[in-house]
């Protein structure tokens, strides 16, 4: 008696589908984290990139900062970061406008050469472009049943990772050179020196 093939070649397929599957939503978690990463620097980033008043005033700015920003989307994110903190190295910073004793904290990325800062602006306009690509066309339209769909997908998730790590690792060494500026202006306020001068500056001052 011969024996069908077609069984096996069905569980075959079923094996191979779901090993594809398997692989290809590893992937999208993947990218999905790594777009969250990207999100979630933007909010920090904004949220201490423009703060003045008193110390009480200051913790009350982060606060609705935070509020602010915890629901506004990468789109819009990307928007403000462009708007308020890239920028040509050659335009002159605004001076805060606050009255009495208060500080003001402020930072910039900012680039000498402005075809190079247009390139930044458009590379970060177009994370936002293929995450909003991923989620409302890739995903929206794959035939889940599909062996071929999902091989498209993994080498599109394959292609478009590197431009996401890419993207954190700048993200990351602003946030750093952010950081080293508080520290060393931290530790020039501890500075003996430092406090010898506005001692001397504050009594001269005083006598003129």
């Amino acid at each position: 008696m011969k024996q069908s093939v077609y069984p096996i070649a069905v569980m075959n397929e079923s094996v191979d589908i779901e090993a594809v599957r398997a692989e290809a939503l590893r992937k999208l978690g993947r990218n999905i984290v790594n777009f969250s990463k990207i999100e979630a620097v933007f909010k920090y980033l904004l949220t201490v990139s423009q703060l003045d008043g008193s110390g009480k005033t200051i913790s009350e700015q982060l606060r609705r900062n935070q509020t602010r920003l915890r629901k506004q989307t990468l789109g819009k994110l990307v928007q403000e970061f462009n708007k308020n903190i890239l920028g040509d190295a050659s335009q002159s910073e605004p001076t805060p406008d606050f009255s009495g004793a208060g500080i003001s904290l402020s930072f910039n990325v900012t680039y000498n050469n402005p075809d190079f800062l247009k390139l930044q602006k458009r590379t970060l306009a177009s994370i936002v472009a293929e995450r909003n690509k991923l989620i409302h066309q890739d995903l929206a339209f794959i035939d889940t049943s599909s062996v071929e769909d999902y091989h498209n997908l993994i080498t599109l998730l394959d292609e478009q990772n590197p431009r996401l790590l890419a993207q954190l690792e700048d993200l990351r060494r602003i946030i750093e050179s952010l950081r080293e500026g508080l520290k060393a202006f931290e530790d020039l306020s501890k500075s003996p020196d430092f406090l010898q001068s506005i001692q001397s500056n504050q009594s001269n001052q005083s006598n003129a």
